[in-house]
């Protein structure tokens, strides 16, 4: 009887997780079905399968679009915010995780609080504060405009960074930091040639959660960037279609050539990512 119901919960936990994920995987068929159809039958058809391939819409909005001048903007904001976030937040995590000192406990939860400031709140005195410095406004240069765009996203991005880096060190066996410290190795020398080496999936982990959060972005780029040249994708995704009468369908293409990139981005680093982020959310 006890195996009965074991087996009947599990096979309603199975029915219960693939519906779900067939309602959360629609939005995504309706995006690419919908780049494949005119118009006029993307307002008329529920259907998933196109009546006719339209392969050309996807041709005309890469062209539209500009792919590859915009897809740069975007690749140079996204890396130097995941190398930021990496380079700053794996090392307060290790510091967290191996280093004790008066008021760690204090000063993490203290980080951790700031997970439920929202990030629209800041924006006003940050744009002011960027403007005081020179960082953003219409005087500032690329350099500069593209400096005063990364670092906040950058700082936006501790709290949690530090929360999945310094769990995850916490969880590698306590013996590594004392068989390299008893070696002479500094702290610097335990972070960097043994700890950070096997950070590999919770650097997939926060990796690919920003690259995600960066890519997608559309509110902080759209404050600081006001020349069109200087646009990321999301950003000229908006100008693509300024008729009267919606194309949804150049819309949905343009939708799927901006996401591509991050899918295929995830699918290479998934297999890290699972690890990385189940060792930094429960260990520890």
């Amino acid at each position: 009887m006890d195996k009965l119901r074991s087996r009947i919960a599990l096979g309603s936990a199975y029915i219960v997780l693939t519906l779900y994920a067939l309602l959360s995987l629609y939005p995504f068929l309706w995006m690419i079905s919908s780049a494949l159809k005119s118009n006029q039958e993307v307002l008329a058809s529920k259907s998933l399968i196109p009546s006719q391939l339209h392969f050309e819409i996807i041709v005309n909005t890469w062209d539209q679009l500009n792919f590859f001048k915009y897809f740069t903007n975007s690749v140079i904001i996204t890396v130097f915010v995941v190398i930021g976030i990496v380079l700053v937040y794996s090392m307060a995590g290790f510091g967290f995780a191996r280093t004790k000192f008066v008021g760690s406990n204090l000063l993490f939860i203290s980080f951790l609080g700031l997970l439920f400031v929202p990030g629209v709140t800041v924006l006003v005195p940050l744009v002011q504060l960027l403007k005081a410095l020179g960082l953003i406004g219409r005087d500032a240069t690329l350099p500069q405009t593209y400096f005063g765009l990364i670092m906040p996203i950058i700082n936006g991005a501790g709290p949690f960074s530090i929360f999945l880096f310094r769990n995850y060190f916490a969880s590698l066996p306590s013996e590594l930091h004392d068989a390299a410290r008893v070696d002479g190795a500094s702290n610097w020398g335990v972070f960097f040639r043994i700890f950070l080496p096997l950070a590999t999936p919770i650097i997939a982990t926060v990796g690919i959660l920003n690259v995600i959060g960066t890519w997608n972005a559309y509110i902080w780029p759209s404050i600081v960037l006001n020349n069109p040249d200087w646009y990321t994708l999301p950003l000229k995704l908006k100008d693509l279609d300024l008729q009267i009468v919606i194309q949804w369908n150049v819309r949905m293409a343009a939708s799927l050539i901006m996401i591509t990139p991050v899918i295929v981005v995830f699918l290479f680093l998934q297999r890290y990512y699972i690890r990385g982020l189940t060792a930094g959310a429960i260990r520890g």
